[in-house]
């Protein structure tokens, strides 16, 4: 009797360390994973009128990999994904409402996390922004 007990006793000490000492570092690690998205592409418009941006992305051999066309209202930023990872001599290039085009070559392997950032804003020069962001 006294034996059970003291197995009943080092089974709660043993349950509630791994409840204080296990399972927060599991919860964290599952939040802080299910954060990162892969492959993201954000375009956010700052301009006053709607745009239509077209995303294609190329392989190092000239095949396309992506092809999709956005419409933004005004001031909206839409988020989204693309399929695969930016590796060395993936060639992107954007367009916007058919007529002006930004390309750029990735020359280094890109993070699952990288983020292909475009910009609109027509109130500048420069009214379309490529960009690869490290979060």
């Amino acid at each position: 009797m006294q034996r059970r007990r003291l197995i009943i006793i080092f089974v709660g000490i043993f349950l509630l360390l791994i409840l204080t000492v296990v399972l927060p570092y599991v919860i964290m690690y599952n939040s802080l994973h299910e954060k990162k998205e892969n492959h993201t592409l954000i375009i956010r418009n700052q301009d006053n009128t709607s745009h239509e941006v077209t995303v294609k992305l190329f392989d190092s051999n000239n095949s396309s990999i992506f092809n999709e066309s956005y419409v933004l209202d005004p001031e909206e930023k839409i988020k989204s994904q693309y399929p695969v990872r930016l590796i060395t001599g993936t060639y992107i290039e954007v367009t916007l409402d058919n007529n002006i085009i930004k390309a750029e070559t990735v020359y280094s392997n890109l993070s699952d996390t990288d983020i292909l950032y475009i910009n609109i804003n027509a109130r500048s020069d420069n009214p379309l922004d490529l960009s690869i962001v490290t979060p």
